[in-house]
């Protein structure tokens, strides 16, 4: 059992940080949508590895203090700035982690009390917040671009049940075509499915249906798809609800997503909400733009938005209080290497809004640092 965590105070705003991790090797948490906390006991998952270029690292759980560091599992499958999406079960009896065998994708997946480990074969994007499933998408990248083409009444999204490993497709890539407003122009498109997120209380699903970055400007099909939709967690309802800028979160409240995107009568990006049943959009705030990963906090009250300048390497994390439209830095740090090959800040929200988690390479090194709020 180790300890690594320091304290050091924010030298702009005096604000306390609790670092948790000091190593040498990289320390990531999943994603700005996937608090690392077990909501049972408060112990946080998170990925190490050795570099941004290492492949294969280490799923590791610590006190929510930093307390009791230790490793757990491994993973054959890891990225720079999310690690192995290292998540807890509901229950907190398991953490499901990306891994690999040779081709096959891999939900590898540990109980960090007693040792046992096993595995299903998938895809691990999200666990449910209220049960024992994940939802994921076919990727693209598995196949000859060809094969994306043809394949769209058998690619799209799908839920696991993580008891058994067993997946069943809610949505093909055929039924977003199908009620998209472009469908005549871009049914031979090369379109895929990412970033599929369960609502708050579990009922449905939002996704992202695209063909931005990977295809978009290499076969000309632009201008580009970009759009969320939303379905029922039993396949039912699917809706596309609009198109939008970048990083979709949904609202507490279940009814509405965050988006980095244009607002009507403004310039630039804004913190939209758009209304999932409706599609009337609203500005969250005003006081800030829509930038960076912007997270919700579990009452709805606040937004925390990591901000940074890749110029000056600075960055700084706002709190955004939505009811009294203000802002305020929590901190001001240093970037290394703010690139999707070293380390986005990524904060999160604790589910029950006590602090709030990021990642910092000011040190050189990613780890992991903690706000009490």
């Amino acid at each position: 059992m180790e300890r690594e965590a320091v304290t050091i105070q924010d030298a702009k705003t005096g604000r306390a940080i609790l670092q948790v991790t000091n190593s040498d090797q990289r320390s990531v948490h999943g994603y700005y949508d996937l608090p690392p906390w077990s909501t049972v006991d408060g112990r946080i998952a998170f990925s190490r590895m050795a570099t941004p270029q290492s492949k294969t690292g280490e799923i590791c759980v610590m006190d929510a203090d930093g307390g009791n560091l230790k490793t757990v599992a491994h993973s054959r499958v890891m990225s720079p700035n999310d690690g192995a999406m290292a998540q807890w079960a509901v229950d907190g009896s398991r953490i499901y982690f990306k891994d690999r065998d040779g081709d096959r994708r891999l939900i590898g997946w540990v109980n960090p009390d007693t040792g046992e480990t096993g595995s299903h074969v998938g895809d691990l994007r999200m666990i449910c917040p209220t049960g024992h499933a994940n939802t994921h998408f076919t990727h693209h990248g598995d196949y000859a671009h060809d094969d994306v083409v043809k394949m769209k009444d058998t690619h799209g999204m799908f839920i696991q049940g993580l008891d058994t490993g067993a997946s069943r497709q809610l949505v093909t890539l055929a039924d977003c075509v199908a009620i998209h407003p472009r469908r005549d122009e871009i049914t031979q498109w090369h379109l895929f499915i990412k970033h599929t997120k369960w609502s708050p209380d579990g009922s449905r699903i939002m996704f992202v249906f695209t063909n931005e970055i990977h295809f978009d400007k290499l076969y000309g099909e632009l201008p580009r798809v970009k759009d969320m939709y939303v379905v029922n967690a039993d396949g039912s309802g699917l809706k596309r609800v609009g198109e939008f800028g970048n990083h979709p979160l949904w609202h507490p409240n279940g009814h509405e997503i965050l988006t980095n995107t244009p607002f009507e009568g403004t310039d630039g990006n804004k913190l939209v909400l758009t209304d999932v049943d409706t599609g009337a959009e609203r500005l969250a705030t005003t006081c800030i733009k829509g930038i960076g990963h912007p997270s919700f906090s579990p009452n709805g009250k606040y937004i925390v938005v990591d901000v940074v300048n890749n110029q000056t390497k600075a960055a700084r994390l706002e709190l955004v209080d939505v009811e009294a439209n203000t802002t305020e830095t929590l901190i001001e740090t240093m970037v290394t290497d703010h690139t999707h090959d070293g380390t986005h800040m990524h904060p999160v929200w604790r589910q029950d809004g006590s602090q709030i988690l990021y990642d910092s390479d000011a040190s050189g090194t990613a780890q992991l640092c903690v706000l009490d709020m």
